[in-house]
């Protein structure tokens, strides 16, 4: 069951940009099946996509492609790609046996009559956004580069591969932000659809322009402060410039079917073998058969993990499974277990929650491609007594002389422990390996993972579970292939990457640092946290009261009423009855988004209200209305899942629900947070390490004014303000402090004097002023940040203080925006890295001191920098001592790590 907990990467296939890759990268040389038909385009389309299957393992992946008639554009500007020559027949009529070879493998295909491909990605892409889902938009389409951002990135076609791009690498190439594309594109036209722009400004021009007056709307409003050159031209060409700028932007809005693309997992690859066969495509076909990948393929994917050595032949091929018909059986299992010491556990369950899942099997194995399995429930009925079963397995996870392997094995130890079997001797996570090996890759699924290290395609559930059965009424002739092939693939990972963790020098960490936290980790999730529905619900009508009261004073500053969450109308009310001075231009009008209101709050009440009413309409759909649907009803209490491997930094991230997004520091955030409590006869502690990011890059970069900001406890963003305004820290200003700040964060992520004016809201000189005192006070960041560049450019990977690598193939391209986003993750990984380890190894120094004292404080969540406990009243003293004394001297370091301790009877109380 564990299988589904995948990545959610969306790769979205802009179809006909490959489609025509493909066929003219053959020009010449066309391809051709038996009977002579041309398949270049076939050809080139199955092996990207191929490639991007098994090179970057998305979670799913749709095909998007062009609609079939003319669209909204086309009569808008019916020259719009009117200069593009027609298509050769010869590529169209391939485009049908493209379809159809996606349609028997169950892809995904995108496509809406009257709607082109582009508009379609923006929406898919935006319904990612809004769920915080990454997503991947493989196109060459300068256009869709207006969506990069957050989680949103693009995989660019290039020569000899594939440059995968984000929302930072657009200014670095194109001299915008990602959010200025619609209007750059607007000033130097996009010659591939037609669109005019402006005549005679070239990308230079048009780049000097937005990041002087911001948008197309600033540029038109500072004419005078133009050129004489560019004033004319812009003139001529008014119309042009904002007929272009309605063309380029995207709908996200699309209607479209609710249903989430295909999961990669469940594509059926081998039924695309008969046709490709058809047009000759035979080592296409070959790649089908297995999702194998070709050696080339995998040699990258092994130079990218800086692997030593090849896997052994022992590893591969195919397994013997055997069933275990009874408790004879299953004690012969366990003391094979014992006699080899090492045993690869598996659990079958009944639901993806770990916290409601009851067990139905499980399967084990004790060495490569041997494998069994134990079905407590199978074809409807009960197998064996739980209690037979659970004694024998408390057993074997309790045994020392036993190493339990497992594969994502918090959710196994979590099913187990409410079963009533606690795994004491968990030793080896495979999940866990896969991702310290490589921690930029897309999934640590076992299925991908089998197909890319071993060449071994794994049985899918879907293959043998009907949609909408139970794993527990099949077959256990399947259920045995099935479930006893998770053991033996999870014992040749084991075998696999203990070998590679000892030949990178990863042994330490992964056995010292991860391997303990997985059951931490998993406690905290069984132990949960308390909700008060109840007061949420109280919030939930004071907000829709506070909601009415605003649209109430919304409506009265306008003289009527109207829908407020009418963009149409509240563009009437903003732009035409108000005469607000439009900020930027939609294909549906002036754009009435967050920032534009932002802005125009500063001259208008009504821009105000609104966003007041956005905030607020925000809060209550995605927490007051969300998080009690979310309490367990066994428990009564939430259970977040607390991910060890979702970030390339180390950092932990938290879902289901995502309680680290919770705001912090407002007052909206404060009563949500009020209405998590300890349990009766308890308080929360909180732990939260003081800036520790700074004072991480202190200690690597030595800085002595920096770390003498630390070591004499004061305000460090007032020295920084000092230092950087040459005035006393007295004298400082909270608006001087506030810039200091800023900066103080922003140079651990390489943020640039564009950025920092945009955020400072101020010139783009005076930030550079502000950056350059910054280094020349601080001398020393900037040469640790240089030699963290050269180091990463020698070795590949970038390094934490504990010895956690990043992969940075990108650290040597010769494409610069590539470079300077390598560059940017090459110097913020061993700051938050070495963060995020001090964190991980307090945590074990906590909960280690804890159990050893006997306590029966519990902890219950971490907030990245930040742990809370729930404690009961008789051991708050001692627990604030405890948390000091471990939390401070987690590791030593040149400059002291200091500790933040708060109780309160709820989580709101708190900060």
């Amino acid at each position: 069951m564990k299988r589904s907990e995948e990545t959610t990467t969306l790769y979205l296939l802009d179809g006909y940009s490959i489609i025509y890759r493909s066929y003219f990268a053959f020009m010449g040389r066309h391809l051709s099946a038996p009977d002579g038909t041309n398949v270049s385009a076939l050809f080139g389309f199955f092996r990207t996509l191929f490639s991007i299957l098994d090179e970057y393992r998305p979670g799913a992946l749709a095909v998007v492609l062009d609609s079939r008639v003319p669209t909204f554009r086309h009569e808008m500007y019916p020259e719009y790609k009117a200069n593009r020559e027609k298509a050769p027949e010869e590529l169209h009529a391939q485009v049908p046996m493209i379809e159809e070879i996606l349609g028997v493998m169950g892809m995904t295909v995108l496509r809406k009559d009257g709607v082109e491909a582009d508009d379609i990605i923006a929406t898919m892409a935006e319904r990612c956004r809004k769920k915080d889902r990454p997503c991947v938009i493989v196109t060459g389409d300068k256009d869709l580069l207006q969506l990069l951002g957050g989680e949103i990135r693009m995989l660019r076609p290039e020569k000899g591969g594939y440059q995968l791009i984000g929302r930072d690498d657009v200014f670095d190439q194109w001299g915008v932000e990602a959010d200025q594309i619609v209007d750059y594109l607007s000033l130097t036209g996009d010659q591939a659809d037609n669109v005019p722009g402006v005549k005679g400004i070239g990308p230079k021009t048009a780049s000097k322009l937005l990041t002087k007056f911001g948008d197309l709307d600033g540029v038109y409003a500072n004419l005078n402060a133009c050129s004489t050159g560019e004033r004319a031209k812009l003139e001529a060409s008014r119309e042009d410039a904002f007929l272009s700028r309605s063309l380029i932007i995207l709908k996200k809005d699309v209607s479209l079917p609710p249903e989430a693309p295909t999961p990669v997992g469940d594509l059926n690859r081998e039924a695309a073998v008969p046709l490709l066969l058809r047009y000759g495509a035979k080592a296409l076909a070959e790649q089908a058969k297995g999702a194998k990948i070709s050696e080339k393929q995998l040699s990258r994917q092994r130079e990218k993990r800086a692997e030593a050595s090849s896997v052994p032949d022992e590893l591969l091929g195919e397994g013997r499974y055997e069933q275990i018909d009874d408790l004879e059986g299953l004690d012969r299992w366990i003391e094979k277990a014992i006699s080899a010491g090492a045993c690869a556990l598996d659990i079958e369950t009944d639901s993806l929650d770990a916290m409601l899942a009851n067990p139905v099997g499980f399967s084990l194995a004790v060495s490569p491609k041997q494998a069994a399995y134990l079905p407590l429930i199978a074809e409807g009925q009960r197998k064996f007594d739980d209690d037979a079963v659970r004694e024998r397995l408390v057993r074997l996870t309790s045994s020392p002389s036993v190493r339990i392997i497992g594969h994502n094995f918090k959710y196994d130890y979590k099913v187990l422990r409410r079963w009533g079997v606690v795994t004491k001797n968990l030793a080896f996570d495979t999940m866990v390996a896969a991702w310290l090996l490589d921690t930029t890759a897309n999934s640590y699924g076992m299925d991908p993972l089998a197909a890319s290290l071993l060449g071994y395609k794994t049985i899918s559930f879907k293959d043998v579970v009907p949609k909408d059965g139970l794993f527990q009424d099949i077959s256990v002739e399947t259920a045995t292939r099935y479930a006893a092939e998770d053991a033996d693939i999870t014992f040749r990972f084991y075998e696999l990457f203990r070998r590679q963790l000892k030949e990178r020098g990863l042994e330490k960490l992964f056995f010292e640092l991860e391997m303990p936290l997985v059951p931490i980790l998993a406690e905290m999730e069984c132990a949960g946290i308390t909700l008060l529905s109840d007061r949420l619900e109280a919030y939930g009508r004071e907000l829709e009261k506070d909601l009415g009261t605003i649209e109430d004073d919304i409506w009265q500053a306008c003289g009527h009423s109207f829908n407020i969450n009418s963009t149409k109308q509240l563009q009437q009310v903003l732009f035409e009855e108000r005469k607000l001075t439009p900020i930027k231009k939609t294909k549906t009008g002036y754009s009435t988004d967050i920032s534009v209101l932002e802005e125009l709050a500063r001259e208008d009440v009504v821009p105000l209200l609104v966003l007041r009413h956005r905030s607020l309409a925000k809060l209550k759909s995605t927490y007051v209305d969300a998080l009690p649907k979310l309490v367990n009803p066994e428990t009564g209490r939430i259970h977040t899942q607390l991910i060890q491997t979702g970030t390339a930094t180390g950092r932990l991230s938290s879902k289901d629900p995502n309680l680290q997004n919770i705001p912090i520091r407002d007052e909206d955030g404060r009563r949500i947070r009020s209405a998590f409590v300890p349990a009766e006869g308890n308080l929360f502690i909180s732990a939260d390490y003081s800036q520790i990011e700074l004072v991480v890059l202190a200690h690597l970069s030595e800085d002595p004014e920096l770390s003498q900001a630390f070591r004499s406890g004061g305000d460090v963003h007032r020295r920084t303000a000092s230092l950087i305004f040459d005035v006393s820290e007295a004298d400082v200003s909270s608006e001087q402090r506030r810039i200091a700040k800023t900066i103080n964060f922003g140079v651990m992520y390489g943020m640039s004097a564009f950025r920092l004016s945009r955020e400072l809201g101020i010139s783009r000189s005076r930030a550079d002023s502000f950056i350059s005192a910054y280094f020349r006070r601080y001398f020393r960041i900037q040469s640790f940040m240089r030699k963290v560049v050269q180091e990463t450019e020698q070795s590949g990977v970038s390094k934490t203080l504990l010895g956690r690598e990043r992969s940075i193939p990108a650290i040597n391209s010769r494409n610069k925006t590539e470079k300077a986003g390598a560059e940017r993750i090459a110097v913020n990984t061993p700051i938050q890295g070495t963060a995020a380890d001090i964190v991980k190894l307090a945590m074990l120094a906590v909960s280690r001191r804890m159990a050893s004292e006997e306590l029966k404080s519990k902890m219950v969540l971490q907030i990245h920098d930040e742990l809370l406990f729930e404690v009961p009243f008789d051991e708050a003293d001692r627990m604030e001592g405890l948390l000091k004394e471990e939390m401070e001297s987690a590791v030593k370091l040149s400059v002291p790590l200091r500790v933040s301790i708060e109780r309160g009877g709820s989580w709101g109380d708190l900060h």
